[in-house]
């Protein structure tokens, strides 16, 4: 033990893992308002989900968690995820459920950042990926079923 304290060790720095989670965010020129720029912000949102969707799919991934993250004018930060039932690497998909993560979250101070994150991956076609699962849980609360805000 002393000997690898002191950075004496023979072993293989092994330098590569799987990945627990792909993300993508943006930080915005100017600060954006959830309702004078939703239109703006829908854009974002929706084009963040395609890019995480074609990082997983490029990569070879689906995931089951996803999330979503927000930095404030204040620079507080909030972030939701849910967990569904079923693994995916579908931009809509991530979409509709990133969009029910966002009702969970205050949206009446400017936005400076926005980020979108699917976790709980497994290699696509991979038997943990196929196997049928339970129901879908929230991490908070449950899933809601009408449109995201943005």
């Amino acid at each position: 033990m002393h000997e690898v304290s002191w950075g004496r060790d023979d072993r293989p720095v092994v330098t590569e893992s799987e990945p627990v989670s792909m993300s993508r965010e943006t930080t915005f020129d100017r600060d954006l308002h959830a309702v004078r720029d939703r239109a703006e912000l829908g854009a974002i949102f929706t084009h963040l989900c395609e890019k995480v969707a074609e990082d997983l799919q490029r990569k070879g991934y689906v995931g089951k968690t996803i999330g979503i993250k927000l930095r404030y004018d204040d620079f507080k930060i909030a972030t939701r995820d849910q967990t569904i039932d079923r693994f995916t690497d579908d931009g809509k998909t991530i979409r509709q459920v990133g969009g029910q993560c966002l009702k969970r979250v205050p949206l009446e101070r400017p936005l400076r950042l926005l980020g979108v994150r699917v976790g709980a991956l497994a290699k696509a076609g991979s038997p943990e990926a196929l196997a049928p699962t339970g129901a879908a849980r929230s991490t908070t609360e449950p899933a809601a079923t009408t449109a995201s805000l943005f």
